[in-house]
């Protein structure tokens, strides 16, 4: 403070020195070369008037007038020492006065541009000593439409000033209130360790109160507290406090809505946070057909289980997690280096890569008599299906492999299928489809096509 007004004491001498000299400079020496030049032209002719313009006290005292004189002129604005300047002050807050209880109001500007104009002076001591305020007073008016001046308190009075806005429109609407439900968004989910998951929010309260104009209300589609997982700084599961969570009200379009007011305006949530797990077996899946004469021996992964990070229904309806293999044309022994596929919605493996020896032998093949064919996908809800004919309810199938794996296999681990996944009402002619529980052999029906019948219940 003391160097403000160190500054100001300096300017105001500076001002005062400048002052000095200019009515030195073009007024007191004038003055004093004229009234000597008539002293000296009436000094043969009148000694007085002589004695009097010489003395020095006489020109003290013209000079003091002349002085005084050019002052009033000057402050009185008669003379102007200084031109005219103008200094934009921008983006100055208007606050409007208004019963915020009662009403609400749409059309008020945050912020207008005042433009001072004036002396430097004048317009120095404004920019450093003043608080600029803009009003919007709409105290005495009522609900509707109006245009209403912002008023400016323009301290210095020498100063002319514009505004921009000065005028505007403004709409006053009565206001209402509703209770509204109150849900949760979750952010920054991807931030948290991979091994996590928030299981649930808990808010200390289900409902809040949404106040504005009727039309504004009836636009809100949903209010919600927004959840900030990096607030948590959660490194391992439990349960953790976040308190003044924001609440946000929201749009049809899911457009933030900042003109309505929400009591009160934040909340307490409480967070579990969980690290579910699930291990699933790798299932290793051949795609392709091996050389002639070659079948798969054995296919061993050097990884038999993954243990699965996710959200709990996520895990519940994983059995397994396969991993295929390319074995087109293959007839000698094989080691696959695989990458491991997450299955959707999965965060976390604990394994993500796996080596697969695969060994071949000689081919051989058996034949399995009658396989019972199932009709699979149909909308049992709506219709229900049977084969055409009594050759069309069972099929032979020829499996190849390894002699020791024939050897062991049952035909109750054999299943002949027919898709009819999108089939509706009539009779048609489908694909038999045969798997078994062994990937390491090949499964081929003795029929391809059978005939089937589906008719509405």
């Amino acid at each position: 403070m003391k160097k403000f007004l160190s500054k100001i004491l300096k300017f105001f001498s500076r001002l005062f020195k400048i002052i000095y000299r200019i009515l030195d400079i073009i007024i007191v020496t004038p003055i004093s070369k004229a009234l000597y030049f008539i002293g000296d032209s009436f000094n043969a002719k009148n000694g007085r008037l002589d004695k009097f313009l010489n003395n020095p006290t006489t020109l003290i005292y013209i000079s003091l007038i002349c002085a005084l004189g050019i002052f009033f002129a000057v402050d009185r604005k008669v003379i102007n020492l200084s031109e005219t300047e103008a200094v934009v002050l921008s983006n100055q807050a208007i606050k409007a006065e208004y019963n915020e209880e009662a009403y609400v109001v749409e059309g008020i500007p945050e912020t207008a541009d005042i433009v001072l104009m004036g002396s430097k002076y004048n317009l120095y001591l404004a920019e450093q000593l003043v608080d600029h305020k803009l009003t919007l007073d709409l105290t005495e008016l009522s609900e509707g439409t109006h245009k209403v001046n912002i008023k400016y308190n323009n301290p210095v009075n020498s100063l002319d000033y514009k505004l921009d806005p000065s005028r505007v429109t403004i709409v006053i609407y009565p206001k209402v209130s509703e209770s509204r439900t109150l849900t949760t968004d979750v952010l920054n989910t991807d931030k948290l360790n991979n091994t996590l998951v928030i299981s649930s929010v808990e808010l200390d309260r289900s409902e809040v109160i949404i106040k504005s104009y009727k039309e504004k209300l009836a636009s809100v589609a949903s209010v919600k507290a927004i959840v900030d997982v990096n607030a948590l700084n959660a490194t391992a599961a439990g349960t953790y406090t976040l308190e003044n969570v924001k609440l946000v009200a929201y749009d049809e379009k899911g457009t933030e809505m900042s003109d309505i007011e929400i009591v009160p305006d934040t909340v307490t949530a409480t967070v579990t946070i969980t690290s579910p797990s699930k291990t699933v077996p790798i299932k290793v899946i051949p795609v392709g057909d091996v050389a002639s004469g070659s079948a798969i021996n054995t296919i061993i992964p050097n990884v038999s289980n993954v243990t699965l990070y996710g959200d709990e229904n996520t895990l519940e309806g994983i059995k397994e997690v396969n991993v295929e293999i390319d074995v087109s044309g293959l007839s000698s022994d094989k080691t696959y280096q695989e990458t491991i596929i997450k299955p959707n919605g999965v965060r976390s493996m604990s394994e993500t890569n796996v080596t697969i020896k695969v060994t071949m032998e000689k081919e051989t093949s058996k034949e399995f008599k009658n396989i019972p064919i199932t009709f699979e996908n149909l909308d049992t809800a709506k219709y229900k299906a049977f084969a055409a004919n009594q050759e069309s309810t069972k099929v032979d199938v020829l499996v190849k492999g390894v002699a020791s794996i024939l050897n062991k296999l049952d035909e109750s681990n054999i299943k002949a299928y027919v898709d009819l996944s999108n089939f509706e009402e009539g009779t048609f002619k489908v694909p038999v489809m045969v798997s078994g529980s062994d990937n390491r052999l090949s499964y081929t029906s003795r029929t391809t096509v059978i005939e089937v019948i589906i008719s509405k219940k």
